[in-house]
């Protein structure tokens, strides 16, 4: 893999970390590729055909190989094969078709590799990490300890406040969750406060297609893509310095920390 090479050529104290959404390319004879995925989404760049058992592979053995130092946060496409709700880009159900494709065996054993994935990461240089927008609910860094991937409750797509109301056990967390997962932004004023709250500057994460690549929102957000809907040249990735301190979004410069994938 491209990320791998790169990863590798910059020594012994770097640090390697994947947003998620490891899995479910899309599954297409490269001379079939259409404008848009079968369940509408759009496709760009070069045609490629979905290696996701081959990505897992390979990420496995370069974690193997540089232990502590490679870092893979678990995604919703992940999280599909593990309790979550079934993913349908390229296929009605995403997971099964995986499953379907690499037997009982390598499934269980992806399975294991997805339950061990954590949901967030924290950088000493001001970043806090997500595979989408952070929730905003969370109120302490321990409340994602109680985080079971078997629990999900979906964001609510409404502002509306909820009626007062004891929480069952364990819905927080279940909550909590579905923000990490499928929420694609925040408003500036909730990020603020959550940042606040767990002493972080700026948040990271993906999720989103963002055809240029990245995009600010605010001074304390920052979606990265690399997305199969973009082209191959806008695809970003972030090269921070641990002994940095990044205060805003803006500290995040192009051509610096901004650098495309291909490239």
């Amino acid at each position: 893999m491209t990320i791998a090479h790169r990863f590798e050529q910059m020594g012994p104290d770097a640090h390697l970390l994947l947003l998620g959404d490891l899995v479910h390319g899309p599954y297409l004879e490269v001379d079939k590729w259409p404008k848009l995925a079968p369940y509408g989404h759009p496709l760009a760049g070069r045609p490629y055909r979905d290696e996701s058992p081959a990505v897992l592979l390979g990420v496995q053995l370069l974690s193997a190989r540089y232990p502590g130092r490679v870092h893979v946060l678990l995604g919703n496409h992940e999280h599909a094969h593990i309790g979550g709700p079934r993913t349908a880009l390229f296929a009605k159900d995403e997971a099964t078709a995986l499953e379907q494709r690499i037997g009982i065996e390598a499934s269980l054993h992806m399975a294991s590799f997805f339950r061990s994935m954590p949901i967030a990461a924290w950088a000493p240089c001001g970043l806090f990490f997500t595979h989408a927008a952070p929730a905003v609910e969370l109120v302490r860094i321990e409340d994602l300890e109680t985080i079971d991937y078997r629990r999900y409750i979906a964001p609510r797509r409404t502002d509306k406040p909820r009626a007062a109301k004891s929480s069952k056990p364990g819905e927080h967390a279940a909550r909590l969750l579905g923000q990490l997962l499928w929420e694609h932004v925040l408003p500036p004023f909730k990020a603020q406060s959550l940042l606040s709250r767990i002493h972080s500057q700026v948040a990271v994460y993906g999720h989103t297609i963002i055809p240029t690549g990245y995009q600010a929102i605010g001074f304390e957000q920052l979606i990265l893509s690399t997305s199969f809907g973009m082209q191959d040249e806008h695809k970003t990735v972030l090269l921070v310095d641990l002994d940095e301190h990044y205060l805003t979004v803006d500290s995040l410069r192009p051509g610096i920390e901004l650098l495309p994938l291909y490239g």
